[in-house]
């Protein structure tokens, strides 16, 4: 694993918190490896939206405010709702399979330390059929900034079932065909877990 893929896996679980300053110099030490990779990594890892650079220090861990996240959640919903009907409207046996296969695979991860990649696994099979690579990019993101956020707070094994069962009830509309069950699931899902993190 490439010092990049190891600094996002850190941020992405929680080991780097949001708000945490990234020291170019102490990753060096950690990595055993000169500054200037290092300095590569972290302005990778700022192209992504993971850490804003800070002159003459290295990097720090986004840390977003309330309503900053609460709009991130916003566009969650509008992106992503809009991508499930595109891809319903699309989808054929073979993306019915990819999407049944993904959710026996996020089972297996949900609650345990891995668990954003299950899930993001989940939703883009379920977003696939929709063939728009741009805007599941930006959805991508928009969610990394959500697991950030999201990596530290202790309900998630409780909220583990609630979440489960709404990948049930997704893979089920999916199959099925049914846009509007899945779009109004998917809605709930994500305002849960905004509120989740946010409050009500």
């Amino acid at each position: 694993m490439d010092i990049v893929e190891h600094l996002r896996e850190a941020i992405l679980l929680g080991t780097h918190p949001p708000g945490t300053v990234l020291s170019q110099s102490d990753l060096a030490r950690d990595y055993g490896v000169s500054r200037i990779p290092v300095r590569d990594a972290l302005q990778a890892l700022a192209a992504e939206k993971l850490v804003e650079v800070v002159p003459g220090k290295g990097a720090r861990v986004i840390h977003l405010d309330p309503a900053a996240l609460r709009e991130v959640y916003d566009l969650r919903l509008l992106l992503e709702c809009d991508l499930l009907q595109r891809a319903i409207a699309a989808a054929d046996a073979v993306a019915r399979l990819d999407v049944e296969y993904a959710l026996r695979r996020t089972a297996l991860t949900a609650g345990k330390t891995g668990w954003p990649a299950g899930d993001w696994d989940f939703h883009a099979a379920l977003y696939a059929p929709a063939a728009r690579p741009r805007q599941c990019a930006l959805v991508r993101d928009l969610r990394r900034i959500c697991t950030i956020h999201a990596s530290g707070y202790d309900t998630l094994a409780s909220d583990t079932p609630r979440w489960l069962a709404d990948h049930d009830a997704l893979a089920l509309a999916f199959a099925q065909g049914d846009a509007q069950t899945a779009v109004a699931v998917l809605q709930q899902h994500i305002g849960a877990a905004a509120d989740a993190l946010l409050g009500a």
